[in-house]
């Protein structure tokens, strides 16, 4: 047992739930839940197949940087092909849609409104990474409730129950995404 072990933690081997838009195992760092007292959550992917990557316009109280470069980190740019579309904007009643077509890195200020986000074509695979200034993934998104008054509801991963089964707690995983719920 080395003096340092206790700053050493083994990524789990995370199953595929997005229906193939990704690896079928992956290691993926998830802030809190990856290694206690983190302060930072920076999952990863890496996108073999055009899909929605978030479904719906969130924001987050803490600022985000999205990061889309080739998978083939030799030669991030040589290897990028793909076209990412995304929508961000102070409002969700006025967001911009924004194309990606070469290696890009967004940063996304607290408060900002953005999402969805979909690849819509993807000639080889693609490296994705959210980083986000907090301890656990979460977003924040406009509800309407039963008489028609917006609210706003916090989902977050390893808190909230998932969407497909309300007997664990939410990963992110994405397979809820796109109407797939159950």
């Amino acid at each position: 047992m080395g003096r340092y072990d206790s700053l050493f933690f083994r990524f789990p081997k995370e199953e595929d739930r997005s229906g193939g838009m990704l690896p079928p195992l992956q290691a993926c760092f998830r802030g809190e839940n990856s290694v206690p007292g983190s302060l930072v959550c920076l999952p990863y992917r890496a996108y073999l197949r055009p899909g929605i990557i978030e479904d719906e316009p969130h924001f987050h109280r803490d600022e985000e940087y999205l990061a889309f470069v080739g998978h083939d980190l030799r030669n991030a740019f040589d290897s990028f092909d793909a076209e990412i579309v995304m929508y961000m904007g102070e409002s969700p009643d006025d967001m911009e849609k924004i194309v990606i077509d070469k290696p890009t890195m967004i940063k996304v200020p607290g408060l900002y409104w953005h999402g969805p986000i979909e690849i819509t074509r993807l000639g080889k695979p693609l490296f994705y990474q959210p980083v986000l200034f907090n301890s656990r993934y979460y977003s924040i998104r406009r509800r309407v409730d039963r008489e028609g008054k917006p609210y706003l509801e916090t989902l977050c991963e390893g808190v909230t129950p998932c969407r497909r089964d309300r007997t664990v707690l939410c990963s992110f995983c994405g397979s809820c995404i796109g109407g797939k719920e159950g």
